[in-house]
């Protein structure tokens, strides 16, 4: 399942909005549920008054004058049952209603207590004092007046719902327009996403930076970064078949020229002479067709190199070596090897490695006339490791060392046959393994190539 962008971001808007919400209403409703309390409080305050006013001395004897009439004055509506009980410190009722519970014995003279108590089978809320009455020379007088929940009820309800659904409305209000709005912040995210979809295969241009907001520029910087490469990369392909084809092109049709002269020819001999010229045109066809798969195989990507493994170039370089000894001594040329005592292992691959040797060493041994000399160094220094293959031939001049790394490049007066490929795999390889690669001579003489390897940290 995609995941959307659009739903991430409502959530992560939507919850602390919904928590926010839900906080807001909550405080507002205990806040005013508070408020309405203190009002009836309040109320019941005036009404333990109102009693304490209508307590009379009569023959030294304390009675309350509170007939129903004035009892109904002090209800605040029909909802709700009025209590209330006169009663001397010592708990001796004066008047009132019996249900109601004993008043506590350390009450204030100057503060009313209020409690919600159960009396008889409703919860009242109950407000309790010490009085003193001037006509009589006694004990304090406690008065207790309460009142059923009814109305307070009524009123926490309409106060929860006059809170809970205007809030609600606004949330619901607040979480269609944040809808809404982050679909509007995404619409160039679906501008970009056409601009895309609508190109061909073969439309490899950039994307136009205009249309990219910044939260996705450096997105869309990418993406210019990775079509140009891959439009890089399609070049170099197009550029190695066009070179490949027009290369094997001549040699095939030398091949098929004597194949067919040699069908119609009846002499022995000269027919021995056309299969000699078939033989040499399929070796240089072979090699050919050999360099062109090696310098597929080292085009840039083809080997990871921060996963390569540990290669010791001792190993290559001699593995390499005992292939052109025997091509060596047939052309009388001193081929030398020279490794230092220090660790020469690099990060890389080992097939690669032996290509690049192969080549540098292959074109040193056919430029180098008979009884020259060849030598392969290794040796370590500033924590690199570097190869170089030096001989004693014609050498290359200054202002060609750059194009002879060039695919299909040979520099004129070449006597040697070549496929101009050999030095192009070098530098691919090169490269792949992040490596540095020089070329000179020698006090003006013959040619040196130098490659300069990191070395793996330890």
């Amino acid at each position: 399942m995609k995941r959307s962008i659009r739903k991430k971001l409502v959530l992560w808007l939507a919850v602390p909005l919904g928590l926010l919400w839900l906080v807001s209403t909550t405080a507002g409703y205990y806040l005013a549920l508070k408020f309405a309390n203190d009002t009836y409080d309040r109320e019941l305050v005036n009404s333990s008054d109102s009693v304490v006013a209508r307590i009379k001395v009569k023959n030294d004897h304390l009675f309350v004058d509170l007939p129903p009439a004035a009892q109904a004055i002090l209800r605040h509506d029909n909802s709700d049952l009025f209590l209330y009980r006169v009663q001397k410190l010592s708990g001796e009722k004066l008047s009132g209603d019996a249900v109601l519970p004993k008043a506590p014995s350390d009450l204030s003279e100057t503060l009313p207590q209020f409690r919600t108590v159960l009396a008889g089978s409703n919860y009242v809320r109950l407000a309790e004092r010490k009085v003193f009455v001037p006509e009589a020379d006694s004990e304090p007088i406690i008065v207790q007046v309460a009142e059923t929940l009814h109305s307070r009820k009524q009123l926490s309800t309409q106060i929860f719902m006059s809170i809970f659904v205007p809030q609600l409305l606004m949330m619901l209000l607040g979480a269609t327009a944040l809808w809404i709005g982050v679909g509007r912040g995404l619409e160039p995210l679906q501008f970009l996403q056409a601009a895309i979809a609508k190109r061909s295969r073969l439309d490899l241009s950039p994307v136009s930076e205009d249309i990219a907001p910044k939260e996705v520029y450096p997105l869309v910087i990418s993406i210019n970064d990775l079509l140009s490469r891959l439009r890089e990369d399609i070049k170099a392909q197009q550029r190695f078949i066009a070179n490949a084809s027009h290369q094997l092109r001549t040699p095939l049709a030398g091949l098929k020229t004597y194949s067919s002269v040699g069908l119609s020819m009846s002499n022995p001999d000269e027919m021995r002479n056309i299969i000699k010229q078939l033989d040499t045109g399929l070796d240089r066809t072979t090699h050919l067709v050999n360099q062109l798969l090696a310098l597929a195989r080292s085009d840039p990507g083809t080997i990871n190199y921060e996963n390569a493994g540990s290669v010791d170039l001792n190993f290559v370089v001699s593995d390499v070596i005992s292939n052109y000894v025997s091509f060596a001594i047939s052309k009388k040329i001193d081929l030398a090897f020279e490794f230092a005592q220090e660790s020469n292992k690099i990060k890389g691959d080992a097939t690669s490695l032996q290509q690049l040797v192969a080549n540098l060493l292959d074109n040193a041994l056919k430029y180098t006339p008979v009884e020259g000399k060849v030598c392969i160094r290794l040796l370590a220094e500033n924590k690199r490791v570097i190869l170089s293959v030096s001989d004693n031939g014609p050498g290359i001049p200054a202002a060609e060392r750059e194009k002879v790394f060039e695919r299909f490049y040979r520099v004129l007066g070449s006597a040697a046959n070549g496929s101009g490929l050999g030095l192009s795999i070098v530098k691919e390889v090169a490269v792949n393994h992040q490596a540095e690669i020089s070329m000179s001579d020698e006090n003006g003489q013959g040619t040196v190539v130098r490659i300069s390897f990191p070395a793996p940290q330890a």
